[in-house]
């Protein structure tokens, strides 16, 4: 199979129901790099300023930016199992945002780390579910 096969095959895999695909994998691997920042600060007794707690909230600004824009992509297909998928997606990310700023903003109880770890493993599962369906169909 020569290159130029392997780069379409890889582009149509990608750009599958209106790239929901591709933008599914770029929002696990920030997951990814979220969840290692945001576990970085309570392993290493880091304070909540520097660069860990940095690359968290920048993290999940990313995390909520992609799952908007999956959002809209999802909409412009003709699935609702997608959309709905999309839609509870957005949902946990919200959840994990406003735990998130109740944590960070000065309250720090341990039922907002909680609450941001729900949202967390509620956003990797439904990115998971979004993947794993255009992967399937």
């Amino acid at each position: 199979m020569s290159l130029e096969t392997r780069v379409y095959k890889i582009m149509d895999l990608v750009a599958r129901h209106n790239y929901v695909t591709g933008l599914s994998m770029l929002e696990i691997l920030t997951l990814i790099g979220l969840y290692s920042a945001g576990m970085g600060i309570p392993i290493f007794n880091l304070g909540l300023a520097g660069a860990a707690i940095t690359a968290h909230i920048y993290g999940a600004i990313t995390v909520a930016i992609l799952s908007i824009v999956i959002l809209a992509a999802a909409m412009r297909t003709n699935e609702i199992k997608l959309k709905a998928i999309a839609l509870f997606n957005v949902l946990f990310v919200l959840v994990a945002a406003f735990e998130g700023l109740f944590y960070f903003g000065g309250f720090v109880d341990p039922s907002y780390a909680l609450g941001m770890a729900v949202g967390f493993v509620g956003t990797l599962f439904t990115t998971s579910g979004l993947l794993f369906y255009c992967l399937s169909h």
